[in-house]
């Protein structure tokens, strides 16, 4: 059964990830650039002790939040709008690449964001998504949607690779970024997030070619996943 995506605004898993990303460094990103340049006002909170970042964060959120409570509650009013018209075709396409194997069960939540991070949370199925993100929320909801399925067909179907990994960090963890690229970047789901190019990460640049190449080889999700796992091993 396909889920359902929900958005909704939730201020204090908002404050959670502002203080969480100041310092989070990953695939060549720093993450924290998704919070000062977003909100010049906080340029100086890295230099704070982490008990003021903490007040800092909490104070400046609660404005932020009562100041632009109407446009947020539009924004996500939008958001879901948009999402419902493309949800169909998604999961019509991700459904052929996964050979129907089910999402697996959880809130399948959207959280709008006033910092540009975009974490998403495997335990529960919910993500978060920049209110103002440039490259709109069907492609943000697309590549998280994405991660949760491709990580539950990896623990499902491969055990024996995955099942004492950490989806968080690793080979794991660049695998899946660099099979959403493979996949996002495909004519036919541009043709849903309508984006002419799909980001990654910095440090992904010279493995992705390779990838590539195998996937569209086969079009197989099972005899590209083990091949890439493995090559991504030994050369990352």
């Amino acid at each position: 059964m396909q889920p359902h995506i929900i958005f909704k605004l939730n201020k204090s898993l908002d404050k959670k990830m502002a203080f969480a990303f100041l310092n989070v460094k990953a695939g060549g990103i720093d993450f924290s650039n998704g919070i000062i340049k977003v909100h010049s006002e906080l340029k100086s909170i890295k230099k704070k002790k982490k008990t003021d970042q903490k007040k800092i964060i909490d104070q400046y959120f609660d404005s932020f939040y009562k100041k632009h409570s109407n446009y947020l509650k539009k924004r996500t009013e939008e958001f879901q709008a948009e999402w419902n018209k493309t949800e169909k075709r998604y999961f019509r396409k991700v459904g052929r690449i996964f050979k129907n194997h089910p999402f697996p069960k959880g809130k399948y939540i959207g959280y709008l964001s006033i910092i540009d991070c975009n974490p998403r949370f495997l335990k529960d199925k919910t993500f978060q998504v920049f209110y103002s993100h440039p490259e709109g929320v069907i492609s943000i909801t697309a590549h998280e949607l994405l991660h949760f399925i491709f990580y539950d067909y990896c623990f499902k179907k491969y055990p024996e690779i995955f099942k004492k990994l950490d989806p968080d960090r690793g080979t794991f963890w660049d695998l899946a970024e660099i099979f959403n690229l493979i996949i996002l970047s495909q004519a036919e789901f541009k043709k849903i997030h309508r984006q002419k190019s799909v980001a990654c990460y910095p440090a992904y640049k010279k493995y992705i070619p390779k990838l590539k190449r195998l996937w569209f080889s086969k079009r197989d999700i099972d005899e590209w996943l083990p091949v890439a796992f493995d090559k991504l091993k030994y050369e990352l």
